[in-house]
């Protein structure tokens, strides 16, 4: 949408699985409810026979989606191979001017419809979908895409779409910050430093602990965390996966250090994944650190000015050489990379031109190019030379980049606070203004020495005239 300035519009479906129809010859029964029971002339007690699908059906979400797909296709959608609840339609549509080609994109969540339109006229092909959608479903139009499952649509900027989670944000800092957002939360501080490592090193090296509430309460707030991290926030996508890793034995330090990436949310949650108008093609970067146990793996792909996939990893195996290491994570991001590139292609926006996915090491790029093996490589397993198989496919291309310009680095490793910060306004496209931490200052309400100047005060009511 932002890439062709298309609209975002959603639509519900009402009591979705109650729209739904049963296989041609499927017969399901069910006891009926408490006081409606009956007994049969021989005794027995009588059963109920389901003639539609309703709600608790084990199979109930199943049919639906067999009910809807076939008639989106019908009306003429192509169902994306590599997503298949995201639909395309491409049709020429006749006006009073004479005819244009519109584009439309359906996104399918169970019984929510997103669409993505170019015009809205009388005469637009999103007119006569919508026309015919309400006519066979029950449906509501549910305006603008403003949020979907806790992430928010920002649209107030002309020409961007930026993606945030400040509502999720604030709500889970109210229920670990028991007494406030900390001082000691700074929104000009690292989500993590050189420390984390060593600290989760030390945690898994513990015998597991028994389930307690301070285990369950962690695993929590780690969880919790890791949604932001996976949809709009991959500037603490690091820290999480090193906090993950100790689920099953946390610790009083790695909980602090959970808070501290918890406070960093908070202090930045005006921060977002801000989508532009750009004409670029997909691109990306692979890197790894070289652990002396298991390496970390990352990778970013960006499109239309900000990161679009990304990820931090823990590598399955022990690698042997920073060569190793650095061709497992590629062959990683190789994956993602493939993927992204198809699914752009199948939405009418792909390229011819193999997808450059950059790294850091000279060793590793002439391996994914050169097939020969020899005694330095000889051992690593066929599968993490996926990576080559791509580049011989001309499906990728990689070429080399400094390190200090490889944005996949940020996934990898702690960093130093400006080079982390350099690197989290790049991807995540954060505009000049906003780079510049918030002005801190103190609640003449509640005391919160935290407070966002300007703004309300987290756990006070916005119309808290006291608040400020």
């Amino acid at each position: 949408a932002a890439r062709t300035g298309m609209r975002m519009r959603r639509w519900d479906f009402v009591a979705a699985y109650l729209q739904g129809e049963l296989v041609e010859g499927e017969v399901v029964y069910c006891l009926p409810p408490p006081g409606y029971g009956r007994v049969g002339k021989d005794g027995q007690q009588m059963i109920c026979k389901v003639v539609k699908p309703v709600y608790g059906m084990a199979q109930a979400g199943r049919r639906w989606q067999r009910s809807l797909f076939p008639w989106l296709k019908e009306f003429g959608f192509t169902q994306v191979s590599t997503d298949s609840s995201v639909f395309t339609l491409t049709r020429e549509v006749d006006t009073p001017s004479g005819k244009r080609t519109e584009h439309l994109h359906l996104g399918v969540y169970v019984d929510d419809l997103c669409i993505l339109y170019g015009s809205d006229d009388e005469h637009s092909l999103y007119r006569s979908f919508v026309s015919a959608l309400s006519t066979k479903w029950n449906v509501e139009d549910e305006g603008d895409v403003h949020d979907l499952l806790g992430i928010e649509f920002d649209t107030a900027e002309e020409g961007y779409i930026t993606l945030h989670q400040r509502a999720y944000i604030e709500k889970l800092s109210a229920d670990f910050f028991m007494d406030g957002v900390p001082s000691s939360s700074q929104s000009n501080k690292p989500p993590c430093d050189h420390t984390l490592p060593l600290l989760v090193v030390e945690a898994m090296s513990q015998p597991v602990p028994d389930s307690s509430p301070d285990t369950r309460r962690y695993q929590s707030l780690v969880g919790a965390l890791l949604y932001c991290s996976g949809n709009t926030r991959p500037d603490v996508a690091f820290a999480v996966g090193l906090l993950c890793r100790a689920m099953s034995r946390p610790t009083p330090e790695l909980y602090d250090a959970g808070l501290r990436v918890l406070g960093y949310l908070y202090r930045t949650r005006h921060l977002g994944l801000r989508y532009g108008l750009d004409s670029k093609p997909l691109t990306g970067q692979c890197d790894s650190d070289w652990g002396t146990r298991h390496s970390t793996s990352g990778w970013q792909f960006t499109y239309s000015q900000a990161v679009i996939s990304w990820g931090s990893k823990k590598q399955a195996s022990v690698a042997l050489s920073s060569c190793e290491a650095e061709i497992m994570a590629a062959s990683e991001a190789a994956k993602e990379a493939i993927f992204l590139s198809r699914f752009l292609s199948e939405l009418g926006h792909g390229s011819t031109e193999p997808v450059e996915m950059g790294m850091d090491n000279q060793a590793a790029i002439a391996i994914s190019y050169n097939p020969e093996m020899h005694s330095r490589t000889k051992h690593i397993d066929r599968r993490h030379f996926f990576v080559r198989e791509c580049v011989e496919n001309m499906q990728l291309r990689v070429p080399f980049v400094k390190t200090v310009d490889n944005l996949a680095d940020f996934f990898t490793k702690p960093l130093p606070k400006v080079q982390f910060f350099k690197m989290r306004d790049a991807l995540m496209n954060v505009p000049p203004r906003l780079r510049e931490p918030p002005t801190v200052a103190k609640c003449t309400a509640c005391g919160d020495t935290g407070a966002v100047k300007g703004e309300p005060c987290w756990h006070c009511s916005p119309t808290d005239p006291k608040c400020s």
